[in-house]
């Protein structure tokens, strides 16, 4: 059973050396032809188990199992996710493997939880809240109590949401081709709610997608062009955009929206990493086009006058990004959320510099995180009674846009004497449990 052996060795380079899903998959197939036949169910069942490591983690700590060395523990966890979500291997083909690859004995002490396969309520049973939660949606307890800021319902709903396999969503290059024309050519693509964006929904991996591979469509979030068309400015306006967060895609979607009209300044931390940015700028032959690169504190030397837009997004905690990345929570530690939370702060003290009178900043992190969002906007406006809040929004995946999502429009005006207390926003305010949550007794 070739599949589950390279599985186990790629969840183990997963799990013990912090390699990335993906460079994991490619140490172990780029290298070997002869095995890239097999890469779509090993990939699959890495990925399965990976969304339900914590529940195999918690099934397999039972006293019978929990003195298993490591290496016959992670076979295990891989056929349970096979047997119990992916169902692509034959049970008897994975019963006979690990009777030869762990030993009889181990293999017949398995069989009370193969037998619970398509029995969730017998491999989960009645457990303390926050763990059971925990157990079914793969998601640590601390993420849990960050989440809980907005209130019970929100909070299992978007541990719910989250459980879910990611969407793609392109972004349509309207000035190459119409969102009609890719319409009307086949159904892999799909309206939204947002004008211009898709929702692809083919069986081809985007990238062999033909659109893609000429650069007529790309990936963007549906936020993404939501808040983009929100605080669209018009020539001879400025704009500069600031990004440190890992989707670059905002400044793809700038430089679609103002084209040659507008004048834009596009910082990053290093350009070096951005070379299809780079390259996109000079396909396009856009003279208008400020991309430097700088900390966001340090920009002086790239910014010759105050902005009338300026657009901060920076680094945060990203968990809009579990949907993507079976391996996201695995990884994660609270010292990333620390060390995001300071280089907001930071981004958006930087960024305020910048802002004309009179002009918009627009502060935008992809993530659920009331710390990150409402709270460092709060602080921003005690220190600067120049700017005033007009809206705030704070997006869950479970909502139309499919997002997680926070963003924050302040206003520069100067003659303001002191800074109102900032606004909330409905979707901000913890709301009453959701009804399904209820149900179970959450």
């Amino acid at each position: 059973m070739q599949e589950l052996d390279l599985a186990a060795k790629i969840l183990d380079d997963i799990i013990d050396e912090g390699t990335p899903f993906g460079e994991a998959l490619k140490k172990v197939f780029q290298p070997n032809q002869e095995l890239r036949p097999l890469r779509a169910t090993v990939s699959g069942l890495v990925g399965c188990e990976l969304r339900h490591h914590l529940m195999f983690e918690y099934i397999m700590e039972a006293d019978e199992y929990k003195d298993w060395e490591m290496p016959a523990k992670r076979l295990a966890y891989l056929s349970l996710a096979d047997l119990y979500y992916f169902k692509r291997i034959s049970p008897e083909d994975i019963k006979a493997h690990l009777a030869q690859a762990i030993g009889e004995e181990k293999a017949a002490a398995l069989e009370p939880l193969f037998a619970k396969a398509g029995n969730p309520k017998e491999y989960l049973p009645e457990l303390p809240r926050d763990l059971q939660l925990s157990l079914r949606f793969n998601v640590p307890e601390w993420v849990l109590k960050v989440w809980r800021h907005f209130g019970n319902g929100k909070m299992y709903n978007i541990a719910k949401a989250n459980s879910r396999p990611a969407k793609f969503y392109v972004r349509v290059r309207t000035s190459m081709i119409s969102a009609e024309a890719i319409l009307s050519s086949g159904e892999d693509f799909e309206k939204t709610p947002v004008e211009d964006v898709l929702l692809y929904k083919g069986k081809t991996p985007l990238r062999k997608v033909e659109l893609y591979r000429k650069g007529m469509i790309f990936d963007i979030k549906p936020a993404t062009k939501f808040i983009s068309d929100t605080f669209k400015i018009e020539d001879p306006k400025q704009g500069l955009l600031y990004l440190s967060a890992r989707d670059h895609s905002m400044i793809e979607e700038w430089i679609e929206t103002y084209g040659p009209r507008v004048a834009m300044n596009i910082g990053v931390k290093d350009v070096s990493k951005y070379p299809d940015v780079t390259r996109l700028i000079k396909a396009e032959n856009l003279k208008n086009v400020n991309f430097f690169g700088a900390e966001p504190d340090a920009m002086e030397a790239a910014i010759s006058k105050p902005q009338d837009l300026v657009f901060c997004v920076p680094a945060s905690s990203s968990f809009d990004n579990i949907r993507e990345t079976p391996d996201f929570l695995l990884h994660f530690s609270t010292e990333e959320l620390d060390q995001a939370y300071d280089e907001q702060k930071k981004a958006l003290e930087g960024c305020s510099k910048y802002v004309a009178e009179g002009g918009t900043l627009v502060y935008i992190i992809y993530t659920i995180s009331r710390k990150e969002g409402h709270n460092t906007v709060k602080t921003f406006l005690e220190n600067h009674p120049e700017f005033q809040l007009v809206e705030e929004k704070q997006g869950f995946p479970f909502e139309e846009l499919d997002t997680s999502y926070y963003y924050c429009a302040m206003k520069k005006d100067s003659s303001l004497a002191k800074a109102e207390p900032p606004l909330i926003d409905p979707a901000m305010i913890p709301s009453e449990e959701a009804p399904q949550a209820q149900a179970e007794g959450k």
